[in-house]
């Protein structure tokens, strides 16, 4: 790789991953609970990943991991799960065990999925059941919003900023250099929503927290959605067209289920 390009591609990595986590952050706190747990579900991670692993590795390799990347997310809704029980179970250490819990559940899920053979269909099929299975669980989650916000410091947003950072260009890193089964497993990996899950957790508390994974699930069709994406439009378009494209469908869904939301809690709130 040319050195200007990596130079180039760090930084895209570095702005990429604050941006998303004080977005998520910012939005959580001044908007809606529920709209950052929607959003979280967004493909941030898996599109960092895909890009600069194709263009560093071949679009034939990210094509190769997309079976294994859209069964990963049933990993990610794992962690998001084992991060709500471990939190609630131990609440006195909550901001600890609720990461390591989940973090641990991640891995071991991801290297059982590593060693099965996925195609599209069902990589994805897992995820969808995944999602319906454990659905009762996040629907008892309590909302909790945020009541007030902190006041954002250029030290509280390098801090918070950092944490994304170093957690994305690992997680890219890492990807880069295993097999196309793990780099389609790593993209689940919630990148961008642990650090968003930490910095809520130690501002606000578990409760604003778990109401941020209440919502999650709903969100990750769109990352599934950009999987399933990604074989078509990579080879017919090329890696900055075909994330472009992927990102539409991935967006429009997201759209949907964000106006089917307001519809259904408009209509609650009626009754």
């Amino acid at each position: 790789m040319d050195l200007p390009f990596s130079a180039l591609s760090l930084l895209a990595k570095v702005l990429w991953s604050a941006a998303l986590v004080l977005g998520l952050s910012f939005l959580a706190e001044r908007v809606s609970t529920r709209i950052a747990g929607l959003l979280a579900g967004a493909p941030q991670n898996a599109v960092l990943v895909y890009f600069f692993v194709a263009r560093d590795m071949g679009i034939a390799h990210v094509v190769e991991s997309a079976p294994h990347g859209a069964a990963s997310f049933s990993a990610t809704v794992a962690f998001v799960l084992a991060y709500y029980l471990g939190s609630s179970s131990l609440a006195r250490l909550s901001i600890v065990a609720g990461p390591l819990v989940g973090i641990a559940t991640f891995a071991a899920v991801a290297a059982v999925l590593s060693r099965i053979p996925f195609t599209l269909a069902t990589g994805a099929l897992l995820t969808m059941c995944v999602i319906v299975a454990t659905s009762g669980i996040f629907r008892r989650i309590a909302d909790a919003p945020v009541t007030r916000p902190v006041r954002y410091t250029p030290r509280l947003l390098l801090l918070r900023g950092g944490l994304a950072v170093a957690l994305i260009v690992g997680v890219i890193a890492v990807a880069e250099s295993l097999g196309a089964a793990w780099t389609g497993l790593l993209a689940g990996f919630p990148a961008t929503l642990l650090p968003t899950l930490l910095i809520i957790h130690r501002t606000y508390g578990a409760a604003n927290t778990h109401a941020i994974i209440r919502n999650f699930p709903l969100g990750v069709g769109s990352i599934v959605l950009y999987t399933l994406c990604v074989p078509l439009a990579f080879p017919a378009l090329g890696v900055w067209g075909g994330t472009l494209a992927c990102l539409a469908v991935s967006f429009l869904y997201l759209a949907a289920v964000g106006l089917w939301g307001r519809r259904l809690y408009a209509r609650v709130t009626r009754r």
